[in-house]
């Protein structure tokens, strides 16, 4: 049966119907699915980027904490190091207990231990402004930029689509035909998406991409990309890393220069610790312990671990000459400079070796200073950026560290690209977000000019590209620098100043240790006990406990008349009574105890136990002049004395007169003299004179001013012998004190032809001679030369002609004979039995023997007697 038109159009109508049905469930379907995905990779995407993003989080804590606890390790060393440094300056210091060494030790001790206070200070205060300023910058990017990704209610809402939002679609999506794709663009019909999916050709022909996209896909980007993300990007920043990592190493510029620095600060202040520790234990092992040897146990150790820190911490290959390894080479010729310091006995040639070592270690110490002012610079040279290894350090080369010093910094910048496989996911989002595409290939995510347009990225420098840190440091290097010239100097200044009168900055050089020992000197006047400089006193000091308190202390002070007025009239005269009986014992030397022991008489310069001396004394018969009280006696020189000329005596006031004889004193008792007198011209303007010795030039005085006097000639002219001072430097005497003066022969010194002084002084209440030498150019000054003890104190001294022999007399007469060569002593004569005599000079006889001049203490009676004999 034939169906008829309207049979055919209603078959038509059905089957359009049923395709147009078809075609709408079936894209009706896509768009359901497409609005699923949509919302799922919605949610996906935000949670994948909030769980990245507390992964960069985690990055910035890591970059952070590698600096804030290696500032904290750097912080905790330098606090504990300065409270080492405060022990050896301040209780531990050289010089605190006893006697100091030498000035220019003590500036190298002092230098360096003012050197090790500024970088242990410079060490704590740089470590602290890295390690906050690190800690800050992580806090505010974490709190304000590093931030979970979460999408707001109307960001999800707007994710979300309704069922019925289909019929908001065109006609030609709702009822599309599988399978035809149109690719062609047109006025609302944007294309370029799903262009970077990697399929095969085939696949590519079937797939909706370029133009044949659904309108809805087109309205979801247009979505996705329409919200702006917050950008901390720098300005110029450059490289495929995510922008934190841009941000946090721009950032690093305020605080790197502070961690590098701090680094080398506490290198500097260990380097300056062990130098001023050692140059503290050789000062103690000179002046206290005498360990000459075993400084070098201090030296030796300190300067190896010198040339170890600075090998591990200075790269070689950064630096063309090591001149830092001389550094530790000042602590070996300080050493050395002390052993000659500190040599028995002064001698001048031994001394300039002392002084030219000095000069060297002060230049070690300069060349040094310079050095680290060289290498701890920072490096400007344009090197090319290191490649990233495992698990090694790295940052960008726009960072100027110190190359000699690059591998012991251990820095960690973010890294600049990403590495392969490794995606960013919210630089992505922030790309769509700014409006571009996002590089599926690897592409730069962030804006990419030129690196030279960021040469300068150090934010913390000054205008002359100088880091604020390194400008810390290198102020300190300065200063230290400028120390050690100023130390250098003001050594030349002493050794200019040496052997004159000019005053002294520093400690005399070559001065014996004992005689800067205040605590075996006698008490100073006034003072029962001697005085401790530096330590307390007596009551405090190390000497405490080794004096007594003395039974009759409480009675210092206390008047006579205030004592016997304290005890009852009539105790006081039983004791007087009962003491009576003993007064003449006492008078004569015997024991208050009875039977024949006696007291120990005065201590003599001479020994009972002594062999006998030979020939006798004989007191010479003479005439004095009138009114004249003599305290000095030099003998007469060879030809004098072959002249019948055998000494000269003076009164300390310039009053003289010269003692003639021609008789022998050996065999007689008394022989005949007769005196010339005459008067010093020029010699009381000195002051009182202290000592006199006669030779073939003339005769030379000391005044209790310390002034040498020279009176040239053979004798005086018309009763007056003229004086006149020779040298400037002045002998360190006063009045009261014993003195001898001679003059050696002549010998030729520095192209001249000088004649050495030698001069021997006993000071009061001392039972030690203390000799000095005097080279005999106008410039120098008085030097001591030794110390040697004696029996008793010398009420007189004088040398012999060759000045080999020194004689020394007690105030019994007693004359003993101190030689000069090995400091023995033997006697030269012996106390006489004049009662009633007070000694006051003695001399050497040019034919042998000794002269002495003694004072009778009878009442009214001040007659001088002169004796001759052994």
């Amino acid at each position: 049966m034939e169906l008829g038109a309207g049979a055919y159009a209603a078959a038509g109508a059905a089957t359009a119907g049923g395709v147009a049905a078809g075609l709408f469930g079936y894209n009706r379907g896509n768009y359901m699915m497409d609005q699923k995905l949509h919302f799922s990779r919605f949610t996906a995407g935000f949670g994948l980027a909030s769980a990245q993003t507390e992964m960069y989080k985690e990055d910035l804590a890591d970059l952070t904490a590698l600096t804030a606890n290696r500032m904290h390790v750097y912080a905790d060393i330098a606090g504990m190091t300065a409270t080492i440094l405060t022990a050896i300056f301040c209780p531990g210091r050289v010089g605190l207990h006893t006697p100091p060494p030498p000035g220019w030790h003590m500036g190298l001790m002092m230098v360096n231990v003012g050197g090790a206070y500024i970088y242990l200070g410079l060490t704590m205060w740089l470590a602290l402004h890295a390690a906050l300023r690190a800690n800050a910058a992580t806090t505010h990017m974490s709190t304000r930029f590093v931030r979970l990704p979460t999408p707001a209610q109307w960001m999800i809402d707007r994710a979300r689509k309704f069922l019925s939002s289909y019929e908001e679609q065109p006609f030609r999506e709702v009822f599309r035909i599988p399978f035809l794709a149109r690719h062609k663009g047109g006025k609302d019909n944007p294309g370029g998406f799903n262009e970077a999916l990697e399929m095969d050709p085939d696949a590519q022909r079937r797939t909706r991409h370029g133009y044949d996209v659904p309108a809805w896909y087109r309205a979801e980007k247009k979505i996705d990309q329409g919200e702006a993300f917050e950008s901390m990007m720098p300005l110029h920043a450059a490289g495929t890393a995510p922008e934190h990592f841009e941000v946090y190493r721009e950032i690093q510029n305020e605080w790197w220069p502070y961690d590098v620095y701090a680094r080398l600060s506490i290198f500097l202040a260990f380097m300056h610790l062990t130098h001023c520790w050692v140059y503290e234990h050789l000062g103690h092992m000179f002046c206290e312990t005498r360990a000459v040897l075993g400084a070098g146990c201090i030296a030796i150790p300190i300067f190896v671990l010198q040339q170890i820190i600075l090998t591990l911490d200075i790269a070689p290959s950064a630096v063309d000459i090591p001149l830092q390894r001389l550094g530790p080479c000042a602590i070996l010729v300080a050493w050395f400079a002390l052993c000659i310091e500190y040599q028995p006995y002064y001698d001048p040639s031994v001394a300039v070796i002392g002084y030219l070592l000095v000069y060297v270690a002060y230049a070690f110490h300069i060349i040094y200073t310079i050095q680290l002012l060289r290498i701890c610079a920072p490096d400007y040279s344009d090197a090319p950026e290191q490649a990233e290894v495992p698990a090694g350090s790295w940052w960008p080369n726009a960072w100027r560290l110190p190359k000699a010093f690059q591998h012991a910094c251990w820095l960690v910048a973010p890294p600049r690209h990403l590495e392969p496989g490794q995606n960013d996911l919210v630089g992505e989002m922030r790309k769509a977000a700014e409006g571009g595409q996002p590089d599926f290939g690897g592409g730069r995510l962030t804006a990419d000019p030129a690196e030279g347009k960021r040469r300068d990225v150090h934010k913390a420098l000054g205008k002359q590209g100088e880091s604020p840190a390194w400008f810390n440091v290198r102020t300190g290097l300065i200063g230290m620098l400028i120390a050690w010239i100023y130390l250098t100097f003001g050594f030349t200044i002493e050794i200019i100043n040496a052997h004159t009168d000019h005053p002294s900055m520093l400690n005399a050089f070559g001065l014996p240790n004992n005689l800067r020992d205040p605590r075996y000197r006698p008490p100073k006047a006034g003072y029962s006990m001697p005085t401790e400089v530096g330590t307390g006193g007596i009551e405090h000091g190390p000497m405490m406990g080794s004096v007594h308190h003395r039974r009759l202390s409480e009675v210092e002070g206390k008047s006579t008349t205030h004592l016997l007025a304290a005890i009852p009239r009539h105790e006081l005269v039983d004791k007087l009574r009962d003491v009576l009986p003993y007064l003449r014992d006492l008078a004569q030397g015997k024991t208050p105890l009875g039977g024949s022991q006696t007291l120990p008489a005065m201590a003599s310069m001479v020994s009972e136990m002594s062999s006998p001396l030979s020939g006798g004394v004989a007191r010479a018969a003479l005439r004095w002049p009138a009114l004249f009280e003599p305290r000095l006696l030099a003998c007469g020189h060879s030809a004098a004395h072959s002249a019948g000329k055998v000494a000269v005596a003076l009164s300390q006031h310039g009053r003289g007169a010269i003692i003639s004889t021609q008789a022998t004193h050996v065999g007689a008792e008394e022989i005949p003299a007769e005196t010339e007198s005459f008067s010093l011209e020029g010699a009381a303007d000195f002051g009182p004179l202290l000592t006199a010795s006669w030779d073939e030039l003339g005769l030379m005085l000391l005044s209790a001013t310390g002034v040498t006097l020279e009176c040239p000639g053979a004798g005086p002219t018309e009763g007056l012998w003229r004086c006149q001072s020779t040298l400037p430097a002045k002998l360190p005497v006063e009045r009261g004190v014993t003195v001898a003066l001679t003059r050696l022969p002549k010998v030729i010194s520095q192209g001249k032809e000088v004649s050495p002084l030698r001069a021997a002084v006993a000071y009061p209440g001392e039972s030690s001679v203390t000799t000095f030498a005097h080279s005999g150019h106008h410039a120098d000054s008085w030097l001591p030369i030794g110390e040697v003890r004696t029996r008793t104190h010398a009420t007189s001294a004088a040398f012999t002609a060759t000045a080999k022999d020194l004689l020394l007399a007690s105030s019994d007469g007693a004359v003993a004979r101190l030689r000069m060569g090995d400091g023995s002593v033997e006697a030269a004569s012996r106390s006489l039995p004049h009662g009633g005599l007070h000694w006051q000079a003695t001399c050497s006889l040019a034919s042998g023997g000794v002269a002495r001049l003694a004072l009778s203490q009878e009442p009214g009676s001040r007659e001088p007697a002169f004796f001759l004999g052994a």
